[in-house]
């Protein structure tokens, strides 16, 4: 039987084998200095900004290609890291890509299958290889599953928070979890 987890605060690698680490709302009121830095690496001031340029570029968005499939990042060894599959996108000069309906298959080195990425719309900095997602959104990986509303992620940093009405599924939690004795 799996477990959900609403509102969390945020769910550290302790579950072996996660590649990113989770993070739900904007506060921690954790005692633990590793989720503490955590909070404060990956606070509202680093995907701030690219949140503000969400609806000025949505405008701009005049001459998009349908059905978009593009590499968004490599592994050392030059297979796709991360494939970015979108239902209407345009790439803009300045590296930015606006999407709606996005999938984003994250591969492993060998090339199979480590994880999906799903949104309605997402805007994507090629360079800084971090992006932002409003609406519906949502994260498989090893078996877990999250979702939500509004995301930011970090392809480099391995890293994804999930903005609001967090959801965590997962089968890796201990059946004794929250018990006292």
């Amino acid at each position: 039987m799996g477990w959900c987890v609403k509102q969390m605060g945020l769910m550290r690698p302790m579950l072996a084998g996660v590649l990113f680490l989770f993070g739900c709302g904007t506060a921690s009121g954790s005692d633990d200095p590793e989720v503490d830095r955590w909070f404060a690496r990956h606070s509202e001031e680093v995907w701030r900004p690219l949140a503000g340029k969400w609806e000025p570029v949505k405008a701009l968005m005049t001459s998009p290609v349908e059905n978009l499939h593009l590499p968004l990042a490599y592994h050392v060894n030059g297979r796709v890291k991360a494939m970015l599959r979108a239902k209407k996108a345009q790439i803009f000069l300045d590296g930015l890509i606006f999407a709606e309906g996005v999938s984003v298959a994250l591969l492993t080195e060998e090339g199979r299958s480590d994880g999906q990425l799903t949104a309605e719309g997402c805007l994507f900095d090629r360079k800084a290889k971090q992006g932002y997602c409003e609406g519906l959104v949502s994260m498989v990986k090893s078996g877990d599953r999250l979702k939500g509303r509004g995301m930011y992620f970090s392809i480099e940093e391995q890293f994804i928070k999930i903005l609001a009405d967090c959801e965590i599924r997962t089968q890796r939690i201990r059946n004794n979890f929250g018990r006292i004795l």
